[in-house]
């Protein structure tokens, strides 16, 4: 008798992308790996033709495909944490709608490890990222600050992996996450505030492959083209910052005052307009940002800021070539 092979359940929260959903699925399917795969898509009332392609890629494989259609917008954290819900396997998986898996052996591998470590919940690995304006495509490797507790670097910022790459134990998620909460608030994103909510019960391991492709697109939830869109985008998600206060154990205690929420904001614009070589707004979002901020002493004149930015730039030219 055959024995039922694991089932891996791969999530894709969509909304429009209708230009990259497709290499998405296409990477997923091309997985070479000795268990079942299910891909669960919930797609958020896109406005472009993205409910086309999804719906020819069940046609196509109605046995792995699933989609759960919203008809009203209800934010990339619910459309995430309804996709969870759906999962009926051993093990979760992200991939994002503008990201890919460029190693065909992503889930073998991950799938060993976990089957090897029995107490394993979380596993990242390395990636690389791929501009698709100019094609650029550059490996990656996964950072956690293990200084300090890894909830302590999930808030304040001292990790980067991408989320492509993550494997989650399910019985571990569905035990530590309170879904319906992502659906009641309707939080505008579900990576980082999922990851510090769960960091305080289990550590994230990690194994040194490339797996995943982060797509980095001109403009996207995370990526705002504008300071007005980036300090709209942090005012939703201030929201979200406080449910994660309130939800952590006593011994990680987090206040998201409002001067507390401005000061990281302000970091954000002040991170935006070095990206920018726009002096003018630096020098305006310096006097905000925390105090702990180094570009703020480089925001001081122009000389010190043009030379902070083209140094910056020289370095990323040498680090690629």
């Amino acid at each position: 008798m055959e024995t039922k092979r694991t089932l891996i359940s791969v999530v894709i929260p969509n909304y429009n992308r209708a230009e990259t959903v497709g290499q998405a699925i296409d990477s997923i399917l091309k997985q070479r790996v000795n268990a079942e795969v299910e891909i669960i898509i919930g797609d958020d009332c896109s406005t472009d033709n993205a409910r086309e392609v999804l719906l020819k890629f069940k046609e196509q494989y109605p046995g792995i495909i699933h989609l759960i259609f919203h008809e009203e917008n209800i934010g990339l954290g619910a459309n995430w944490a309804t996709c969870i819900k759906a999962c009926r396997g051993k093990y979760i998986c992200n991939c994002d709608n503008d990201d890919y898996w460029h190693n065909p052996e992503k889930l073998q591998i991950q799938l060993d490890y976990m089957e090897a470590h029995a107490d394993s919940n979380v596993l990242i690995t390395n990636h690389r990222t791929h501009n698709r304006t100019t094609g650029e495509i550059i490996e990656k490797k996964a950072y956690i600050d293990r200084s300090i507790p890894l909830v302590d670097a999930i808030m304040r910022g001292h990790t980067s992996w991408c989320n492509a790459t993550i494997m989650y134990r399910a019985s571990f998620l569905f035990s530590h996450l309170n879904l319906e909460d992502f659906i009641k608030y309707r939080f505008t994103l579900q990576d980082w505030n999922a990851w510090a909510l769960i960091s305080p019960w289990t550590d994230f391991d990690f194994i040194p492959d490339s797996t995943a492709t982060f797509g980095i697109e001109t403009t996207s939830i995370t990526r705002p083209e504008s300071y007005e869109k980036l300090a709209s985008r942090m005012l939703r998600e201030k929201d979200t910052y406080l449910y994660v206060c309130n939800h952590l154990p006593s011994k990680y205690h987090y206040s998201a005052t409002d001067a507390e929420w401005d000061r990281y904001k302000n970091d954000l614009l002040l991170s935006m307009a070095f990206r920018r070589f726009d002096y003018k707004n630096a020098r305006v979002f310096s006097r905000k940002a925390n105090a702990y901020n180094k570009k703020r002493r480089f925001a001081s004149n122009p000389i010190s800021f043009y030379s902070y930015c083209f140094l910056a730039r020289i370095k990323r030219f040498v680090k690629k070539h």
